[in-house]
């Protein structure tokens, strides 16, 4: 390791802050709290350029980022974990553009940023736990009505779900059953958009 590359690994770290593993991942990621991009991505000053934080990482722990021999640029760092700022290299994993591109549409990315699968996973698994609704929303940091309807949707869904496992395969049914979760999440968000806006107004009503 170069003292330059060693200095900029100081400086990151310096800059990550580690906080809760989501759903199905054993370790803790280690969020970036410095400069970000539009997407949500660290960036820090090496060489005389802006890197992305989270590809100078992966590069001190692997080495440089491989060539797509297909297409003939480097690959592109998909997170496991769908925390952009995440430097947590064990939560990273090599992908083309086109993986990339499914893989934000398959966690509600492209209309929403937060993984509602991950989100499902773990409010039922919190409600198996005997954890209230109350609860399940502040871990999720989310409102006790999305909390609840994430609920309700996998009671109404439970069923279709095992039939298509059984039928289907689990990743086939998985994919089915995310497709359904993520118009389901879109149409609540929309929803409570709506009830907070009516809300708003008529509060400024109250105050005229």
């Amino acid at each position: 390791m170069t003292r330059q590359t060693a200095s900029v690994i100081d400086r990151l770290k310096d800059k990550l802050k580690e906080t809760p593993a989501p759903y199905g991942l054993p370790s803790p990621c280690q969020t970036f709290g410095g400069a970000k991009t539009n997407d949500g991505h660290g960036q820090i000053w090496l060489n005389g350029k802006v890197k992305c934080a989270h590809r100078v990482a992966w590069e001190a722990e692997h080495g440089p980022i491989p060539i797509d021999q297909k297409t003939g640029k480097p690959f592109v760092i998909l997170h496991l974990c769908d925390n952009p700022a995440c430097c947590n290299v064990d939560h990273m994993t090599l992908g083309t553009p086109t993986e990339n591109t499914q893989d934000s549409i398959s966690k509600g990315r492209h209309r929403r940023p937060s993984a509602t699968m991950n989100k499902l996973h773990r409010a039922v698994e919190l409600a198996d736990a005997g954890k209230s609704t109350t609860d399940i929303a502040d871990e999720l940091k989310v409102s006790e009505d999305e909390a609840k309807r994430l609920l309700a949707f996998h009671a109404d869904d439970a069923s279709l779900y095992a039939a298509e496992k059984i039928a289907l395969g689990p990743d086939a049914a998985e994919g089915k059953r995310r497709v359904r979760l993520t118009g389901e999440y879109e149409a609540i968000v929309s929803v409570l958009g709506m009830l907070n806006e009516a809300r708003h107004i008529d509060q400024l009503d109250l105050c005229v």
